[in-house]
C-alpha cells in the first residue's frame, strides 16, 4: 500500500475527510491548551516542583499540574507530530519530491526552535522535533504494530534514563560529551538575568541551551518524542487518532488506559508530595519513594491514550462554541505554542510586572486562563481571514510549498 493510500483509507469511515482532520486538530488543541499548564512554571519560572508558601491555593494548584497536567499533553502533540507525516506526504505522488519537501520542511523548524531557544525561551521542543523528523521517514512504510513496538521501546530507553541517570552518563555520556564538553559556570542567576538587559538574558539562555538542548536531545528528548511520534504514526495507520474507530473501542480504551495510569500517577504524584521541600511538611509526608520517575511518567503517558478516547467519546456532544475555537488552536498550534514564550517574556523581563520565579502555582494559573482567553479569541478571528496562522505560512512558504 503507497502513501497515498494510508491517507485515503485513513480519512474513509462514516464521516468524511473534513471531520477527520477537524477532529486532529481538536485533539492538537487540547494538546497546545494543556502544555501551556504544563510549561508555566518554567516560562515564569526555574522550577517545577517549588511552591514558596504552602497554602490551601498553592498547593492545590500544585497537585493540579501533576495530576491533571503534567507530562500528559506534550504526548499529544508528539504523536501529532508523528501523525502529520502521513498527511503531509499524501499530497504527493513522488517519493523523491515528498522527501525533498519534508526534509526542507525540517530544515526550516529547526532554525525557527534555534530561534526560540535562543532568543525566547530555552525550553524550546523544536530543535528535538526537527532532529526527529529525517528519522521518521525511516520507518515511513513500516506496518503499525512495527511502528508502535519501536516507539514502546524507545521510551522504555528515555524511562530507563530518566529513573537511573547515572546509567545515561555512563554511556552515552561518557561516549559523546563528557570528554570534550566544558559547560562552564553560568554568566547570571536566572533571576538577574530576567532582571537585567535583554543580551543579559541572551546570554544566560546561550550557556543554558548548552545543555537544555544540546547535550539533553541524547539524554532524555530524542528518546521520548521519537518514541512517542512513532507511536503516533501507528495510531493514525490504525484509524485511532482520527476517530474511524468505533465507540466501544474508545470506551475500551479510556477504561483499560485510565486502570493502568490511574495507580502509577498516582504513586508518582505521592513520592513528589513526600520529596518536596515544602510541599510535603504541608501534608505531613516526607517519605521518599522508590522508582518515583518512572511510575509516574510511564503513567503519564499512558494517560495520554484516555485522553484521546475522551476526545472522540465526548466530541459530538461538545457545543460548537467551544469546539471550533479549539480547533482553531490546533490549527494554528506552532503560532501558538511560540506565543507562550513571546507572553511570558513579555510579563516577567521587557515589562517586568513581576520579578521571575517569584510566583506560586496559584497565581501562574491565572496566566494560564489569560492566554487562553487571548488564544481562543485571536485564533478563531484570524482563521476567519486567513487559512493559516502567521507562523505555519511562513514556515510552507520558506520550505517551499504554495501557502
Amino acid at each position: 500500500m503507497n502513501h497515498r493510500d494510508l491517507v485515503a483509507s485513513a480519512t474513509h469511515g462514516a464521516t468524511d475527510a473534513r471531520e477527520r482532520i477537524q477532529s486532529l486538530d481538536f485533539i492538537r488543541g487540547v494538546a497546545v491548551l494543556g502544555m501551556l499548564v504544563a510549561n508555566v512554571p518554567w516560562l515564569a519560572g526555574d522550577s517545577m516542583s517549588r511552591v514558596y508558601d504552602p497554602d490551601p491555593t498553592s498547593v492545590a494548584a500544585w497537585l493540579l499540574q501533576y495530576l491533571v497536567f503534567d507530562q500528559r499533553f506534550m504526548p499529544l502533540f508528539a504523536m501529532l507530530f508523528g501523525a502529520s507525516l502521513y498527511l503531509l506526504s499524501g499530497r504527493y505522488t513522488n517519493d523523491g519530491a515528498f522527501y525533498r519537501y519534508f526534509l526542507r520542511r525540517m530544515a526550516i523548524l529547526f532554525c525557527f526552535g534555534v530561534a526560540h531557544a535562543y532568543l525566547l525561551w530555552p525550553g524550546d521542543i523544536l530543535i528535538t522535533y526537527s532532529v526527529c523528523g529525517p528519522i521518521l521517514l525511516l520507518f515511513r512504510r513500516r506496518d503499525p504494530w512495527t511502528l508502535i513496538t519501536f516507539g514502546v521501546l524507545l521510551n522504555v530507553v528515555n524511562l530507563t534514563f530518566g529513573q537511573w541517570p547515572d546509567l545515561y552518563y555512563s554511556t552515552i555520556d561518557r561516549a559523546l560529551f563528557s570528554w570534550w564538553v566544558e559547560i562552564g559556570e553560568p554568566p547570571s542567576t536566572i533571576v538577574e538575568a530576567y532582571a537585567g538587559s535583554y543580551l543579559q538574558l541572551l546570554e544566560y539562555n546561550a550557556w543554558r541551551n548548552q545543555f537544555i538542548q544540546w547535550t539533553a536531545l541524547p539524554h532524555f528528548r530524542i528518546w521520548n518524542s521519537l518514541g512517542l511520534m512513532l507511536i503516533g504514526m501507528g495510531l493514525f495507520r490504525l484509524g485511532v487518532l482520527q476517530g474511524l474507530k468505533s465507540k466501544d473501542f474508545y470506551r475500551s480504551l479510556l477504561i483499560y488506559s485510565l486502570t493502568l495510569s490511574a495507580p502509577l500517577v498516582a504513586y508518582g504524584v505521592l513520592a513528589r508530595i513526600g520529596m518536596n521541600e515544602s510541599v510535603g511538611p504541608y501534608f505531613g509526608f516526607t517519605a521518599k519513594l522508590p522508582l518515583e520517575n518512572i511510575t509516574f511518567r510511564a503513567g503519564c503517558a499512558v494517560m495520554s491514550l484516555a485522553i484521546i478516547a475522551s476526545v472522540h467519546l465526548g466530541v459530538d456532544h461538545i457545543a460548537s462554541a467551544v469546539r471550533r475555537p479549539v480547533e482553531a488552536i490546533g490549527r494554528m498550534a506552532l503560532t501558538n505554542y511560540l506565543f507562550h514564550s513571546v507572553f511570558f517574556l513579555t510579563v516577567f523581563h521587557g515589562l517586568k510586572l513581576f520579578p521571575y520565579d517569584s510566583l506560586d502555582h496559584d497565581a501562574l494559573l491565572i496566566f494560564v486562563v489569560i492566554v487562553w482567553t487571548i488564544q481562543l479569541a485571536l485564533s478563531r478571528l484570524w482563521l476567519k481571514r486567513f487559512r493559516q496562522g502567521p507562523i505555519e505560512r511562513l514556515w510552507r512558504l520558506l520550505s517551499g510549498s504554495k501557502p
